[in-house]
């Protein structure tokens, strides 16, 4: 059985929560960040590696960004942010809530990774016309290949 799915789907569910924590905390201090980085990994490097805004104009980003008109873009909103200070208590638990996110997302990049390769080994052919995720919930939800096979089989 590939019964991964459901798990994918609850550590989704789980990152997006503490993603969505990091940036309401963090958006106290640097509201701007939001509207400028999307991606939920790299706004929690972003606060993980600068912390408070003040860094972010002698921090070097191309690691985390691609583009460097994003970073710029960074630069000048911490540059003139309306946000508040905040204390080195808050920015402490706020990393630690961003170093959950990555780790998890982490956690869920191999968990995909082994997925795809369960996928290809057991049902390649399926994996092939629907992707990994699908294929792997149509056979949980029949209950197994051999089901799965089967209904094909009836209609």
């Amino acid at each position: 059985h590939v019964r991964h799915e459901g798990l994918l789907d609850e550590l989704d569910k789980e990152i997006n929560t503490y993603a969505m924590r990091v940036k309401e905390w963090y958006g106290w201090h640097f509201p701007e960040m939001q509207a400028i980085v999307g991606d939920n990994a790299q706004y929690s490097k972003l606060v993980l590696t600068c912390g408070y805004r003040s860094k972010f104009k002698e921090t070097d980003m191309s690691q985390i960004l691609e583009d460097e008109n994003v970073e710029s873009a960074i630069k000048e909103a911490a540059e003139v942010s309306m946000g508040t200070e905040i204390s080195d208590l808050d920015i402490i638990n706020i990393q630690s809530l961003a170093e959950q996110v990555l780790s998890m997302t982490e956690y869920r990049a191999q968990l995909f990774e082994y997925l795809k390769n369960r996928m290809n080994a057991i049902a390649p052919n399926l994996t092939i016309l629907v992707g990994e995720l699908v294929g792997a919930r149509l056979i949980s939800h029949a209950g197994s290949l051999m089901n799965l096979a089967k209904q094909y089989l009836k209609n």
